[in-house]
């Protein structure tokens, strides 16, 4: 079966999207810059799509004056990503100050001044996800041990969401979604299909044929595929609609006429998880 292919990062042939604040960024319609790259561990890196230099970090999460992974700064303090201004790329990870009981995975936050100025509730190995820089947001964790060996909850996957920040995601079937508000089950790696699923903050909430390029940029229950896989898609990606593989009569024709619900799990490839055995895709039939 053919290969399914999510994207992340801009394409070049794109446009970039404006944030709303005059700052133009490669990601949401919703408030500022998220670039989710790759998965950590040993299935190698995506395509670059950080939104930094190349010679503005070095190893994930431990670029500036502390590490993520280690939690190494001074009592009081948190390690934490840092922003000079509200376009939500990380210029700087930095020792900014704790919030002593603050939130925990998964709890309701607030930002000060601006997502990205490093100033939260959340606990020290946390940091205040606000998607749509309204002040308010969900704790999420960093993942802990080292970015060769990344560890999170069982139930989880570190990914290496905005340049370079390693969090981890609850897992998920996207056949079932089941994600809390705000989220949606996506891909766990740019890749051409056989990938895991977890939850990721929504952003920009494409519809089935619209303009996609980032693992999270489709509503829930879509996922952006290149635009080969789809018909009359004139960019880079279009959402395409999940389905499950088992239904009869297949749903995709009426969906997208011209397509059929394809394996994401192609070529023999074997889900991570037994649930997830009857994920697909509504795409163009495999030549």
């Amino acid at each position: 079966m053919a290969p399914l292919l999510v994207l992340s990062g801009c394409p070049e042939d794109e446009p970039a999207t404006n944030n709303g604040d005059d700052t133009t960024t490669g990601e949401a319609t919703t408030g500022g810059t998220f670039l989710p790259g790759q998965t950590t561990g040993d299935t190698g890196p995506a395509a670059d799509s950080t939104g930094m230099e190349e010679d503005s970090s070095g190893e994930d999460g431990a670029m500036g004056e502390c590490s993520i992974w280690e939690q190494d700064c001074p009592a009081g303090d948190k390690c934490v990503p840092w922003s000079d201004a509200p376009d939500l790329v990380p210029d700087d990870i930095r020792c900014c100050p704790d919030n002593p009981g603050g939130g925990l995975h998964g709890e309701a936050c607030a930002v000060e001044d601006y997502f990205g100025s490093c100033l939260d509730d959340c606990a020290v190995g946390h940091m205040c996800l606000d998607i749509d820089n309204d002040g308010n947001g969900i704790c999420q964790k960093f993942c802990q041990g080292e970015a060769s060996n990344p560890q999170c909850d069982a139930d989880e996957t570190c990914l290496i969401y905005f340049a370079g920040v390693p969090f981890c995601f609850e897992q998920c079937d996207p056949l079932v979604q089941g994600c809390p508000a705000g989220e949606g089950c996506y891909p766990d790696e740019e890749a051409a299909g056989g990938t895991g699923f977890i939850c990721l903050p929504t952003i920009g909430g494409g519809k089935v044929g619209d303009l996609c390029w980032l693992l999270s940029s489709c509503e829930p229950g879509l996922l952006c595929v290149t635009g080969d896989f789809q018909p009359d898609c004139p960019f880079t990606g279009c959402c395409s609609t999940l389905c499950d593989i088992t239904d009869d009569p297949d749903p995709c024709e009426e969906i997208v006429p011209g397509t059929e619900c394809v394996s994401w799990y192609y070529a023999g490839q074997m889900p991570p998880m037994v649930e997830l055995e009857n994920v697909g895709a509504c795409v163009l039939p495999p030549n």
